[in-house]
């Protein structure tokens, strides 16, 4: 059966064979499941054509180290976006848990120190989904006044001052510093959240609300799901896998700085826009987040190898998330989405 387009210099209907609108289908489809993870697979190809030590084994264990935290933050933030909301603070939570963790080691050990880091974390995710839901606030007004609230708290407690960690903390500076053959640690601890998160996202009923509530929240109430509650579990996630940053982050550099973590926020949010565009989803997921972690830091390897100035990064993650949420929003041109921003 033809299909008729109007043509607009005849105005006479113009008919398009089935053949060829199959074809513009298939191609379609092609471009949407394969098209991101084409792009990636290129300009890895191309780096290891412009420099000789981009693809080795050295370099790819480089890349995975140094994407560790920005991989958990990014997971994490997965988890908010699903539901149809934002979260500023991320990059602060993981700068918070760092002073928490590095102040009381000292005090109740490194294994208290983490728990009573992680419950804090815990708290931060819970103040901003309570806001969110019951609050009925904007999730980036509420979350952009606890990125505030936190650089204050940390500047309070540090005096701007970094927190150093005793040398003799010898088991948990191993949770950064240490390795396995020749694979750090911590990328051992990366992705065995990964596939536990990704079993959350993809195989639990937290998983499958969380998507439906961000899919349509109006939708999800109706079918008895408890739309609050599963919001309010997107933030917690996310703000525990930036405390577990956070700690990891203190374990590599044996100390904690009172600044820096707002610099996750934005790779953190090029990453799940980027991931939602691959394999053709449409959506964010998390498989999808940490190979766009990977591709942002893979090609910040490449242009350190090539040459390119240390402000090329910032440029490229500014414009991978411009041109990610653009493809996010062509895979989802058809659909209207209800959400907690």
């Amino acid at each position: 059966m033809t299909r008729q387009i109007l043509n607009a210099a005849s105005s006479r209907p113009v008919e398009l064979s089935p053949n060829l609108a199959s074809g513009e289908g298939r191609l379609l489809r092609l471009l949407r499941r394969w098209g991101t993870v084409s792009v990636i697979i290129l300009t890895g190809i191309g780096f290891s054509l412009a420099s000789p030590w981009f693809f080795t084994f050295s370099n790819f264990n480089n890349i995975l180290f140094s994407m560790i935290v920005s991989g958990l933050v990014s997971m994490g933030l997965t988890f908010v976006v699903a539901a149809g909301s934002f979260d500023l603070s991320v990059g602060l939570t993981v700068t918070t848990t760092s002073i928490v963790t590095a102040f009381l080691i000292p005090v109740l050990g490194p294994w208290g120190a983490i728990i009573v880091a992680l419950l804090a974390a815990c708290i931060i995710g819970l103040i901003n989904g309570i806001l969110v839901t019951y609050g009925r606030l904007s999730g980036i007004v509420v979350t952009l006044g606890m990125m505030f609230v936190l650089e204050g708290i940390n500047i309070f407690m540090t005096g701007g001052y970094q927190v150093p960690v005793g040398y003799d903390q010898v088991a948990f500076r191993f949770i950064g510093q240490g390795k396995i053959g020749a694979v750090a640690f911590p990328i051992f601890i990366l992705l065995a959240l990964f596939v536990v998160v990704h079993l959350l996202a993809v195989k639990t009923k937290a998983g499958h609300y969380i998507t439906a509530v961000g899919d349509n929240a109006m939708a999800a109430f109706y079918s008895g799901i408890k739309v609050y509650s599963w919001v309010i579990m997107s933030f917690v996630i996310a703000a525990v896998l930036s405390g577990v940053g956070g700690i990891i982050e203190t374990s590599i550099s044996s100390s904690a700085q009172p600044v820096g973590g707002e610099g996750y926020l934005l790779e953190a949010f090029a990453a799940v826009f980027l991931g939602a565009t691959i394999m053709g989803y449409g959506k964010p997921h998390v498989l999808g987040t940490l190979v766009g972690v990977f591709f942002i830091y893979m090609v910040d390897s490449g242009m350190s190898m090539v040459g390119f100035p240390f402000a090329a990064r910032q440029l490229f993650a500014g414009i991978i998330l411009i041109l990610a949420v653009g493809a996010n929003a062509l895979l989802n041109r058809e659909e209207i989405h209800l959400k907690f921003t």
